[in-house]
């Protein structure tokens, strides 16, 4: 049966064709598309290197998704000791506490993408101890940004240590780009690391357990898609602004749309963006952040086609879930059996 992915918006089975189909019951499949899906990951956060040394023996995994995801984190811890550390060790225990709850309250409600919290119930507060001051563990997100309008209530219920007016929110869906009005620079997520301790890690593997289906299915699809609506609104004109490419016409160092994603031919991407009321966003963190929001929806349709194959944990997932368009889905297989 093939999954309707427009229960979730017009655009959204488009959106999943940005990175291709793929057969969860054929495992050449999974090899294949999880090799290109976490290459293209590594090839923009740096990490290749790190990925490629150990993604050739997967092809004997017995569970080639949950294989191919660790390695994926795995090849991103690597590289990440070899960066120069950017927190100080207070600061890294304290986001590596939180984080560690938030994915707990994240895996249990079903909102994993993004996660909101009251930073007073948070470990230490969400506040570090920076030589003997309290300062915030996480970037304050409130400004209207690519994810959202901006979160400015409700306040924390009591008095925060270091300052906390606000709710804290990430989005943890886009690691490393976790902030909705911080993408026009470097990752932030990718300096989440200190001399002992990368709650940078942390991050990424909320990030793979969406890819892996039981994730993906516990993760309820209105919320990743509401971003979307919401990032595609405010970057769709800025990107439409842009030169399609054509072979043997394209003019070197400029910035173009090349099958869904930005391109810059024979040039840089690291140095182009785009600039809209909302900031400036730049093309690697536009390309990334899209592609998470494509492999999202693309592992969410292979799991819905193969719901029946899959293990029956997952299965119990489908079924007991919040979301009404996954529960039609599993109602239209249970009919067809």
């Amino acid at each position: 049966m093939t999954p309707d992915l427009t229960c979730y918006g017009d655009d959204i089975r488009g959106l999943a064709d940005l990175v291709g189909d793929f057969d969860f019951r054929s495992p050449m499949d999974i090899h294949a598309w999880y090799r290109v899906e976490w290459q293209a990951i590594a090839e923009l956060l740096g990490f290749s290197q790190e990925l490629e040394t150990t993604l050739a023996p997967l092809r004997v995994a017995r569970d080639r998704v949950a294989a191919t995801n660790q390695t994926g984190v795995e090849a991103f811890g690597r590289w990440l000791r070899g960066q120069r550390p950017d927190l100080s060790d207070s600061h890294a225990r304290t986001q590596e506490a939180v984080l560690a709850q938030l994915l707990t309250t994240g895996h249990d409600s079903g909102e994993l993408w993004r996660v909101t919290a009251d930073t007073t119930t948070l470990a230490a507060g969400a506040c570090y101890d920076d030589g003997g001051q309290l300062r915030r563990a996480f970037y304050p997100d409130t400004a209207p940004g690519y994810f959202g309008d901006g979160w400015s209530g409700p306040p924390p219920r009591a008095e925060s240590a270091c300052g906390w007016t606000t709710p804290l929110v990430l989005h943890l869906g886009t690691f490393p780009w976790v902030y909705s009005s911080r993408l026009d620079g470097p990752a932030v997520g990718t300096r989440w690391a200190s001399s002992t301790t990368a709650p940078a890690l942390i991050g990424m593997r909320a990030m793979a357990r969406l890819l892996d289906p039981g994730g993906n299915l516990r993760q309820d699809a209105r919320q990743v898609a509401a971003i979307y609506e919401h990032f595609a609104m405010h970057t769709a004109p800025l990107v439409a602004r842009l030169p399609l490419y054509q072979p043997g016409r394209a003019a070197a160092g400029q910035l173009y749309r090349r099958a869904g994603f930005l391109y810059v031919h024979q040039g840089s991407l690291h140095l182009a963006g785009l600039s809209g009321p909302r900031g400036r966003i730049t093309a690697p963190a536009y390309n990334y952040v899209l592609r998470r929001f494509a492999c999202f929806f693309a592992v969410r349709r292979a799991a819905l086609r193969a719901l029946v194959s899959l293990p029956s944990d997952v299965q119990r997932i489908a079924e007991t879930s919040t979301d009404p368009c996954l529960r039609r889905h599993v109602e239209e297989v249970a009919r067809a059996v």
